[in-house]
């Protein structure tokens, strides 16, 4: 029999951060970020991490909560398990939730619950224990069930749990059975669901939608069926291996839709579960298009995605998952098992961090609500004025900008497809920040290593010609985010300084 560890492929990290992240030219080391604070000391973030599939036992909570009280990921998306709750009619057993709930405000995150999924107890046709998937809008005696369930949960964690999110990709058949995939039935399943928080949590801040992809067609249906009463937010994941493409008119077509639907009220819009493999082979997510996945890769993905998110304005960001899923079988809706998901922060056979985890953790702290998104101005000129072929049109750096304690954060980076492995180069960038923010010492973090580098300091604003309008500096460029800030930014992360 196969074990989990078995599962995972055999990787040297080391010669692929050799091979993957050589040292940046044209700056010079003098420091590295050692973080040493905990996520509780953190007050308010919109990153979080999944935490699903508990329902299903698939990975074990207890090894990842020592990784996840230093990650500074503030929230935690968990299935609630209907049918795991509730094995005996009318009886509930929240016990394993509430170590669930207990671990993780323990380690300084905050639970998410995702209510979700069906019970055989009261759906005879279930091809599994797990009822992965199956509505109990579709079986009338699961439907008092269902909302007296939802009862209990609210009653249960009232003042622990404010958060409540209503089902699981709803617009796929893998999540949503017997019957095909609609909005309108999906509304009546949000109705019910957030009635019946909202009877024992009437401030709950309820989420629907968790939409497969962007799914716009089920959106306007949902809405038009009066899918905006009843929550205060919509979720959506957007999976793709390129996480820049297109997400900006994502995130503001489903915007629009939101604000035409509810224009007396703001309804919030989260990247609500996103993903991304550390290995190549033996997992169930291939038909993301992968041809070079490795575990540096999935640390240059992840860097992106969260540094992306930020900037197109989503009001929480989810990542998924803390751990690889790989020790009880994986099933959607129906019978079939599926291979591992192996899209963890934290390895799933051993529970060690993944060369990602770090990553993911200098993003979660440096990203937190004291950094605020803010537009700058970040101009870029062609890599190499040589060969005009790789100009600013087709080697154009994506920037993403805020502030922090009084400094600015350039945040750029090659949006080409992280597979491809690209090579750094190097880049002229001309910026501008406001006068009441404080570059006075600028040094490059790069999120990977956690290296800092001493950037050269211009002897003022350029002036060169008409066209220079701000501070140019020669910078590098690679294919996941650097951060240009003031040494004092990274000195708060807990920089080493060499030389000091």
């Amino acid at each position: 029999m196969t074990t989990p560890a078995e599962q995972i492929e055999t990787q040297d990290v080391a010669a692929l951060v050799r091979d993957q992240l050589p040292p940046l030219d044209g700056v010079r080391p003098a420091g590295r970020v050692e973080i040493s604070r905990p996520t509780a000391a953190i007050t308010s973030s919109r990153l979080g991490i999944g935490f699903e599939t508990l329902d299903r036992r698939m990975f074990t909570a207890e090894p990842t909560y020592p990784h996840l009280a230093r990650l500074g990921a503030k929230w935690a998306r968990v299935q609630t398990g209907w049918s795991r709750c509730e094995t005996e009619k009318g009886r509930y057993d929240f016990a394993w939730l509430d170590e669930i709930v207990d671990g993780l405000s323990a380690a300084g995150v905050e639970t998410m619950f995702s209510v979700t999924f069906g019970n055989a107890l009261y759906m005879p046709d279930v091809p599994h224990e797990s009822a992965v998937g199956y509505v109990p809008i579709y079986y009338d005696d699961a439907i008092p069930a269902w909302t007296a369930f939802v009862r209990a949960l609210a009653v249960r964690y009232r003042g622990r749990v404010t958060h409540w999110e209503i089902w699981n990709e709803p617009n796929i058949p893998q999540f949503w059975q017997p019957r095909p995939t609609g909005g309108r039935d999906y509304a009546e399943l949000a109705r019910i669901t957030a009635s019946a928080v909202r009877a024992e949590i009437p401030d709950a801040t309820v989420i629907g939608g968790a939409t497969s992809l962007v799914d716009p067609a089920f959106l306007v249906d949902a809405l038009r069926a009066g899918l905006a009463g009843s929550i205060d937010a919509f979720s959506f994941h957007p999976y793709q291996m390129v996480p820049e493409h297109n997400l900006q008119n994502m995130h503001d077509l489903l915007r629009r839709i939101l604000d035409e639907h509810s224009p007396e009220r703001r309804i919030a819009l989260y990247q609500g579960e996103n993903g991304c493999p550390s290995q190549l082979t033996g997992h169930h997510d291939d038909w993301l298009g992968m041809y070079a996945m490795d575990q540096v890769v999935q640390a240059k993905w992840i860097a992106r995605r969260f540094l992306v998110d930020l900037k197109v304005g989503f009001d929480k960001v989810f990542y998924f998952h803390a751990v690889d899923l790989m020790e009880r079988p994986y099933r959607q809706a129906g019978d079939k098992i599926n291979a591992p998901v192996m899209m963890g922060l934290i390895h799933g056979g051993s529970y060690e961090p993944k060369y990602s985890f770090e990553v993911a953790r200098r993003v979660c702290h440096l990203f937190d609500d004291r950094t605020r998104r803010i537009e700058l101005m970040c101009l870029f000129t062609e890599r190499d004025p040589a060969v005009p072929q790789r100009s600013t049109l087709m080697a154009s750096p994506y920037v993403a900008t805020f502030e922090r304690d009084g400094s600015p954060l350039f945040a750029y980076w090659l949006a080409e497809d992280p597979q491809q492995r690209s090579r750094p180069a190097v880049i002229d960038a001309e910026l501008w920040w406001d006068d009441r923010l404080t570059l006075d010492r600028p040094v490059l973090l790069d999120l990977l290593t956690g290296e800092v580098y001493a950037v050269e300091q211009p002897p003022g604003p350029a002036r060169t010609d008409w066209r220079s309008r701000g501070v140019k500096y020669r910078l590098p460029l690679t294919d996941y985010p650097l951060v240009l800030t003031d040494a004092a930014v990274v000195t708060g992360l807990g920089a080493k300084w060499r030389g000091r």
